[in-house]
């Protein structure tokens, strides 16, 4: 299935300010909160009813319920949710907003006229063979750049330009990481504006940059899609130590050889 920077089916983690907020729990306590904590983002909140909440669960002690129950926060509805994964939704929400808004004036400044499908569709095909221009790498990109004014560090990235000056710098800094395979193509991969549009990924992909030269784990340098996949495990430490070679045994049983 395509990736969605816009969909509730990705829930973004920040790792070290979730681990720092419950240190006190028993493994099965967060592991509880965890599974409320995303049905709560994909479904918009969760019951707050100690029964309902621990049948979601998968079962909770009552001690657990009341270090889960204090976390949140009651919403306008009555359910519970938590003000972090709230304020993201809103983040996600905008975002998602922002294309389709950026994609409706796209299709007017093409066709000249409205958003309505049919319309657009019939128009695209009075356009001849011959008057069609070929199609530069990542327009998207091409034309962020040319209409951008940096903005200093700290600003909201989400600015015209964002992705194509973020690439530049993340691609520099890539190029020049241990265990890397240099980025050597014009423009960035397909998914990189998905990835980088997510809140708090760039952060935490700068830090697996950083730890990557130390995961002993890959024999050979890793390629930058993958690395994209791989930044929260990174994080996590999954790849730090080597990989183990299993020795050869002999296996037997009763009776004779398998």
């Amino acid at each position: 299935m395509a990736r969605k920077s816009d969909s509730h089916h990705v829930l973004p983690l920040f790792c070290d300010d979730l681990i720092a907020s419950c240190v006190d729990m028993t493994p099965a306590c967060f592991g509880a909160y965890m599974r409320l904590l995303c049905y709560a983002w994909t479904r918009g909140g969760i019951p707050d009813n100690e029964a309902s909440c621990s049948r979601i669960a998968g079962g909770l002690e009552p001690d657990e319920w009341q270090q889960i129950r204090e976390r949140l926060t009651v919403l306008e509805d009555g359910r519970l949710s938590h003000d972090r994964l709230e304020r993201e939704r809103v983040a996600v929400a905008e975002m998602s907003a922002k294309k389709s808004e950026a994609g409706k004036k796209g299709n007017v400044v093409r066709w000249g006229g409205g958003n309505d499908r049919n319309a657009i569709a019939e128009r695209s095909q009075t356009v001849s063979q011959s008057d069609r221009k070929p199609i530069a790498p990542y327009p998207s990109l091409i034309q962020e750049e040319n209409t951008h004014t940096h903005t200093a560090a700290g600003d909201d990235f989400r600015q015209p330009g964002w992705a194509s000056d973020e690439w530049q710098r993340f691609v520099a800094e890539w190029n020049a990481t241990g265990r890397a395979v240099p980025w050597t193509a014009l423009g960035p991969p397909s998914t990189w504006v998905d990835y980088a549009a997510s809140p708090g990924w760039l952060g935490r992909a700068r830090e697996a940059m950083a730890r990557l030269p130390s995961c002993q784990w890959f024999e050979q340098s890793l390629a930058v899609t993958r690395f994209f996949d791989y930044v929260d495990r990174i994080l996590a430490g999954e790849f730090d130590n080597a990989k183990s070679r299993a020795g050869t045994r002999g296996r037997q049983m009763a009776g004779g050889n398998l």
